[in-house]
């Protein structure tokens, strides 16, 4: 496969909507809140940057199913775009169940549906990707280094109540990521930048 995007080697380039810019609806929140008791009725709304950007009523109509109300386009084009949503549970292993969202179009269970093309299904049918998922080496490696040296104190200091075994763990990690991400680098300079004869 040949060179594609701005990363050598990236192949093919994707054109996958990122997870992070669409709307979706999270079932796993809506059980922490209470909001899927038969007859619940709520709106529920989103916002990028403090702006709103949608928002949908949602109706529970029993532990098996519910409808989420909205319209799509503006103006004359404007439509309705309301969906039924069928629920499923699956059994936990100390008691109680986890609810699902049952995907309008593929059937499978999901815990996230989002919205592309004015309707509401899971990831896969929606073929949605998370920005993760692009990432190279270099990206996934800082990414890992930040995320780490957010549970640790200023200039990697163990902060109070880590566990010692703990905190050594996480510096063996953090250093890994600091020596691959030197051998990417390595590697890169020496497959572009070859001596002159």
């Amino acid at each position: 496969m040949g060179k594609g995007g701005m990363r050598w080697g990236a192949g093919r380039p994707a054109y996958r909507a990122k997870a992070e810019q669409l709307q979706r609806v999270d079932i796993r929140v809506w059980r922490k809140r209470g909001y899927l008791t038969p007859g619940q009725y709520f709106s529920w709304a989103w916002n990028r940057g403090g702006e709103p950007t949608g928002s949908i009523a949602v109706r529970v109509h029993d532990a098996h199913s519910l409808s989420l109300l909205y319209s799509v386009g503006a103006g004359e084009n404007r439509r309705d775009g309301s969906q039924t949503i069928a629920l499923a549970s699956t059994p936990c292993h100390y008691g109680s169940s986890r609810p699902w969202f049952v995907c309008p179009r593929c059937q499978r269970r999901a815990g996230l549906l989002f919205m592309r093309w004015g309707r509401f299904a899971c990831r896969l049918c929606q073929q949605v990707s998370y920005t993760s998922q692009a990432e190279d080496v270099m990206a996934r490696m800082w990414r890992k280094q930040a995320k780490i040296e957010g549970r640790l104190g200023e200039n990697w200091l163990r902060p109070k109540g880590m566990r010692r075994s703990t905190y050594e763990t996480l510096m063996e990690v953090l250093f890994d990521c600091e020596e691959r991400r030197d051998l990417v680098l390595s590697n890169f300079v020496q497959r572009h930048f070859r001596p002159l004869p």
